[in-house]
Parts: C-alpha cells; sequence; structure tokens
C-alpha cells in the first residue's frame, strides 16, 4: 500500500519552529534594550552647555538654540567601541548561531520520521544520523554563516549608533533629539534582529529536511522528491503560495531559495515524498487536496 507525505497541521506556517523563534526573537529585543538603555544613559552623562545664537534673516533676526557637547573625538571613538563590546555579550553572535543549530536539528528529526513512515527503505536512526560525519560538517558551516552574520549585524548597529551620536555632538543638536534618534536606531536594529532569527531558523529547519532527503537519495537510493506546502495567510508571496502542493528536486528548491529573497522571513516547508517508476510523486488523494487549497488561496496560481 503506497505511504504519503504527513502534512503539518499549521497551515499558516508549515515550517514550524514557532517557539524557537519567538523565543531568539525575545532573547535578542532584551539583549538590545539593555544596550539601549546604556547607551542613553552614556549619552546624558556627557557634559553640554546650551549656547545661543544670533541669526540675521532679512527684516528679523532669529535666536537659534544649538548646544556644545565638552567631549573629544577619542572619547567617542572609546564609547563606539564600548557599545561594540556590549552588543557581543547581550546580543551574542554564538547564541543565535547555536539556536540554528537547534532548528537544524529539529529539521533533521523531523526528516528521519517523515523518511521513515514513507519507505522501510529508510532504516537510518536519528543518533546515527545526528552522529555522521556528513551532517557535522553540514550543522557546522550553518553555525559558522550563521554566526559571521550576527558579528557582522553587531559591528553595523554599532557603526550606525557612533554615527548618531558623532553627528549630534558635531552639529550641536539637541539632546533631546539625539536621544530621540538613539531609539530609532535601536527600532532598526530590533526589526533587523527579529527578520534574521525568522529567516535563518526558518531556513535551518528546511534546509535539514532537505539535506537529509538528498542524503538518502545519493546513499540508500530512495527515489524522493520535496512536496512544497505554503504558509497560506495573508503575508504570503505570490511566488511562494503558486509552489503549494507542487513537487521539486532538493537542488531545485534549493536554488529558489538563493534568489529573490525568497527565504526571508519565509514559513513554507518542503516534505520528501517517494516518486513512482515514472518519476511522479505519490500523493494519492494528497494531490487533489492541495490543489484545491492552492487554487481557493489564489486562484490565478
Amino acid at each position: 500500500m503506497p505511504k504519503y507525505p504527513t502534512l503539518p497541521r499549521n497551515t499558516e506556517n508549515p515550517v514550524g519552529g514557532a517557539r524557537l523563534q519567538q523565543q531568539t526573537i525575545s532573547r535578542l529585543k532584551r539583549g538590545l534594550r539593555d544596550v539601549r538603555r546604556w547607551v542613553l544613559d552614556r549619552f546624558e552623562e556627557i557634559p553640554k552647555r546650551e549656547i545661543t545664537i544670533n541669526a540675521q534673516v532679512p527684516g528679523y533676526v532669529v535666536n537659534e538654540t544649538r548646544y556644545e557637547y565638552l567631549i573629544s573625538v577619542e572619547e567617542l571613538r572609546l564609547i563606539v567601541e564600548e557599545i561594540r563590546r556590549r552588543l557581543g555579550i547581550e546580543v551574542p553572535p554564538d547564541y543565535m548561531a547555536e539556536q540554528a543549530r537547534r532548528a537544524y536539528e529539529a529539521g533533521t528529526g523531523n526528516a528521519v520520521a517523515q523518511l521513515a513512515a514513507l519507505t522501510d527503505d529508510y532504516t537510518r536512526e536519528i543518533t546515527q544520523v545526528l552522529a555522521s560525519e556528513p551532517w557535522q560538517r553540514r550543522v557546522a558551516l550553518i553555525r559558522s554563516r550563521v554566526f559571521e552574520q550576527m558579528d557582522s549585524f553587531n559591528g553595523d548597529t554599532a557603526t550606525e549608533l557612533g554615527r548618531v551620536l558623532s553627528q549630534g555632538v558635531e552639529d550641536g543638536l539637541n539632546p533631546r533629539d539625539v536621544a530621540k534618534d538613539i531609539r530609532k536606531r535601536f527600532g532598526i536594529a530590533e526589526r533587523r534582529a527579529e527578520t534574521i532569527a525568522r529567516t535563518e531558523i526558518g531556513s535551518a529547519l528546511r534546509r535539514a529536511t532537505r539535506d537529509e532527503t538528498q542524503d538518502a537519495r545519493e546513499r540508500l537510493g530512495i527515489r524522493t522528491a520535496m512536496l512544497h506546502l505554503s504558509a497560506l495567510s495573508p503575508t504570503t508571496r505570490r511566488s511562494h503560495s503558486a509552489r503549494h502542493g507542487r513537487t521539486y528536486s532538493p537542488q531545485e528548491v534549493a536554488e529558489w531559495y538563493s534568489v529573490d529573497a525568497n527565504s526571508i522571513r519565509c514559513k513554507c516547508s518542503q516534505q520528501p515524498v517517494l516518486l513512482d517508476e515514472s518519476g511522479e510523486p505519490i500523493l494519492g488523494p494528497l494531490k487533489a487536496r492541495l490543489e484545491k487549497q492552492r487554487a481557493a488561496f489564489d486562484p490565478d496560481s
């Protein structure tokens, strides 16, 4: 009797990992807010004095208020260096890298369960897979890439904050305006950190399933493809929903995610599906069900 893929229960977030994503986002935002408090406190401590300047405008004399910040360029540079150091502690790249590793391990577990349910030819245990050299090599590469991305994020954030502080000091801006710009910059950093967390955890979950499916094809000769399951939610991109219920090779999936920012905040998943002798996916009644979902969500797809 043919066996079919098990579909995710949550059609609006097929890739899963919501709890891990939220845990990661909360941790990153908490760290950024701790650094923000320090930056605002340190900025408040900078000695300053108010200066009134008479500006000549035709027919008028305008009093313009400026501020002189009593801080040297070197002292300002040290503040930026301290911001960078604190970001490395409060928003540690190693933490995000470890969360991506956890997601990759969870995705591998899902792939092992899916493949074992599809065919008796798949006999690998999860402990065997996790201990294998290919898996260890792949997860090390993921950790390294995510670490570098977060390290770059911290560096960019510190640089931008340094620019805000330097501009405020050099232009003699009102301290309230400078503090507002600092908060705005941290708001941008929080949104970027959330995007990184959602993207990298989702990508690790999908990548693990794809890698194990490809490994089963190459090492065990199991004929499989990847069944694309889109997140049928209001924020789903049409280019993603159009793939719902259709099958692709692991390589085709990898290539699609490598272009057009398709991986950014993506909630779609791909599940392994067996192929018959003619290379067609064995979906049984799922085929019509998935086509109906795709047509109901986007009649033009």
